[in-house]
């Protein structure tokens, strides 16, 4: 796991919170779609591939798509953990980004994931994470892949 200052500060001041979140965002039941894989693929019911889409690449479609907003930084904490266990036992063989984003104060909280790909532009700039001086950013790498 990776975090900038920013993220840092807050986890070290973290409360619990009762925010409740549907179950079905706990246990996700994960779609394949084009070589993505996606928490909700009811956007793309009428079309079949990436190139009748409105995405330039996979890493966008997933990264976009792969998201929810959140009032608790606590509850993004659990999420994301919980997202993280179920994509290394459901698709041990790929390998994923998961990022938690907030202000600075902790509010606005998003949580996302997209596939690692080697060939496809990054989504956050995983090398430069105090770049984000707006945001705390808070990164879990999933390399699960034969290399």
């Amino acid at each position: 796991m990776r975090t900038n200052k920013a993220m840092r500060n807050l986890l070290n001041e973290l409360a619990q919170s009762n925010e409740s979140i549907s179950s079905n965002l706990f246990n996700p039941t994960f779609h394949e779609w084009d070589n993505c894989i996606l928490v909700d693929a009811s956007s793309l019911r009428e079309i079949d591939s990436i190139e009748e889409s409105m995405y330039q690449h996979r890493t966008e479609l997933e990264a976009s798509i792969n998201h929810y907003h959140l009032e608790h930084l606590s509850t993004g904490i659990k999420l994301i953990s919980n997202w993280k266990e179920n994509l290394e036992w459901n698709y041990p063989e790929k390998d994923f980004i998961l990022f938690l984003s907030s202000t600075i104060e902790g509010e606005d909280v998003v949580i996302r994931f997209y596939q690692f790909r080697d060939h496809e532009p990054e989504w956050i700039k995983l090398n430069d994470l105090e770049g984000y001086k707006e945001e705390a950013i808070l990164v879990i790498e999933i390399l699960n892949a034969v290399q």
